[in-house]
């Protein structure tokens, strides 16, 4: 049996990788944090997020997240009595892991169903995984994208990826997808440019070419 320790189960081993699972390891913490690593969310986005964790749960987890000190509350813009969830700074911490974890499965050949949920702003924590700093080097420029409902953006500053969800501030460029051709770019069977001529992809605005960078930087 795996006893408890301040109200939850804990492994009981002196060892920093069973202290940091005691922490983050219930299920869906970890889903939990890599929705927050990239921005700021609201309950409901975070069970939309989520589906199949339970609000009873999602609330559950996290009182836990924000009594570990990893998240905190802070008023929405603009709307005082409503809360936002964020990382704290310690919570921020656990972004390398979350990217390694995610390098990990691109290597490994870890593949799940077709059926399995999946939403494109996934990209904003995912693509840091295949950042490629020498495409990046000398840029300073962000690309936003608008894929169905969703609009987040990825960029370059200060040669580290500066990605984020919802518009960019001065994107050099904005284009709008179908989430379905979005997964095809995000496979490699298909690429901007070419998405660009079949007007799959449509530049809102900016330059076309800069998609072309994008890709370099995180087309893995």
């Amino acid at each position: 049996m795996v006893p408890e320790k301040n109200g939850r189960r804990s492994y009981a081993q002196a060892c920093n990788i069973a202290r940091t699972l005691d922490l983050v390891g219930e299920r869906w913490t970890l889903l939990l944090l890599r929705e927050l690593a990239t921005g700021s969310r609201s309950y409901g986005q975070l069970e939309a997020s989520l589906p199949g964790i339970g609000t009873n749960l999602l609330a559950t987890r996290l009182k836990r997240l924000e009594a570990d000190g990893l998240i905190e509350r802070e008023p929405a813009p603009g709307m005082r009595k409503r809360r936002i969830y964020r990382l704290t700074e310690r919570g921020r911490q656990i972004e390398p892991v979350l990217v390694e974890m995610i390098r990990f499965g691109l290597k490994s050949g870890l593949a799940g169903s077709d059926s399995d949920y999946g939403r494109p702003e996934w990209a904003v924590l995912s693509s840091k995984a295949v950042f490629n700093r020498d495409a990046a080097a000398g840029l300073d420029e962000r690309y936003e994208f608008h894929v169905g409902d969703e609009v987040f953006y990825l960029g370059v500053r200060d040669g580290r990826p500066d990605n984020g969800h919802g518009p960019a501030i001065d994107p050099i460029t904005v284009v709008e997808m179908s989430a379905e051709t979005f997964d095809r770019v995000q496979t490699g069977e298909l690429k901007m440019a070419q998405g660009i001529w079949t007007d799959e992809i449509k530049v809102l605005a900016g330059h076309a070419a800069a998609m072309d960078r994008c890709e370099q930087i995180f087309g893995g």
